[in-house]
């Protein structure tokens, strides 16, 4: 089974819910080694029975290292050993190495550190492995266009790869200042294509409905999201081609909108199975019925993104739609670059 780009993991929790696709037919699940491994039941049993029988699921299914889930507990204390034959026994379609990841306050040493390890359990993930499936996903970190190209040239030592994942890229997206600044994170996705242009590019957490556009426009193949459910935990919607609006009365972790009177009406519309079944008090009430409806509003707006890419109007979608945000001069910027291999 293969990736239909432009692809969209939804984040899930093992035993979170909803599960959209019990719903509606969705892209792909990204499940995480990290969270998986400190449940030793649930271990066992993914390893009996195979991840897409227990979580339900005959479509992709990949699985992340956890890496960044290990690096916040302090260290990386699991062997990629260990990883490895947790995918070799559950059997994702697609698996992460076990990467080392960074931030931009880190200090030129250490990131070295960090990139030298990443690509060290790339090498022995790939040597000791017993079978091909799942396939292997190598991950690119930097915010250096010379040092992303030479650690590049060292993966491809490593092996051969369909996919590619660019990380640590998540705390730059939501700010412009700086090395680690969402103008210095389209342009490395940029470059990434550039110097992988057959090759499917995955940028790991930033596939919110808006961050999305900005990703596909400067390159990227593959996201992945769990905004569809950390927003509605705080109480948000999505609305295709507009973005998040409060509905709920909690405290904002963000300054959200609250919905327009044409935006009322354009909920009223909604065909997702949780606004068919209970409407906007349902999602007022219900984080399971925000949560679902966002899923719904995230695979339509990528099935609406593959459509306009075929008829070549995507461009123009992508501007209407990010022009009104302040990210409009990103796409300014994506547009001024023209990076040769």
């Amino acid at each position: 089974m293969k990736i239909k780009t432009p692809f969209l993991w939804f984040t899930q929790p093992l035993k979170g819910y909803p599960k959209p696709w019990h719903f509606f037919k969705i892209d792909g699940i990204m499940l995480n080694a990290y969270e998986i491994l400190q449940n030793r039941s649930i271990t066992k049993r993914l390893r009996e029975i195979g991840v897409h029988r227990y979580m339900e699921f005959n479509g992709l299914i990949a699985m992340d290292s956890g890496g960044f889930l290990f690096m916040k507990k302090g260290t990386i204390d699991i062997e990629p050993e260990a990883i490895l034959t947790l995918y070799e026994e559950s059997k994702p379609n697609f698996s992460v190495v076990l990467d080392y990841p960074l931030s931009p306050n880190l200090s030129y040493k250490e990131m070295e550190k960090r990139l030298f390890k990443t690509l060290e359990n790339t090498k022995r993930m790939v040597e000791i492995r017993q079978t091909s499936n799942p396939e292997l996903i190598p991950v690119i970190h930097g915010y250096d266009l010379d040092l992303i190209r030479r650690y590049i040239q060292k993966l491809k030592k490593i092996g051969e790869f369909n996919i590619y994942g660019i990380g640590s890229l998540v705390p730059s997206v939501f700010n412009t200042k700086g090395v680690g600044g969402i103008y210095n994170v389209v342009k490395i996705v940029s470059f990434v294509k550039a110097l992988l242009p057959t090759k499917i590019i995955h940028v790991f957490g930033v596939g919110s409905t808006l961050t999305m556009h900005l990703m596909f426009y400067a390159g990227a193949d593959s996201i992945d999201s769990s905004s569809w459910r950390s927003k509605a935990a705080f109480g948000a919607i999505q609305l295709q081609g507009i973005g998040d609006r409060f509905i709920t009365p909690r405290k904002r972790h963000k300054v959200y909108p609250i919905l327009k009177k044409e935006e009322y009406e354009i909920l009223e519309e909604c065909k997702c199975p949780a606004c068919k079944k209970e409407g906007l008090e349902g999602l007022k009430s219900s984080f399971a019925l925000r949560a679902l409806h966002n899923a719904w509003i995230y695979q339509k707006e990528i099935e609406n993104v593959r459509s306009l890419i075929k008829t070549g109007e995507y461009k123009e979608y992508v501007k209407k739609v990010i022009g009104k945000t302040r990210f409009s001069k990103v796409l300014e910027i994506i547009d001024k670059f023209n990076f040769v291999a």
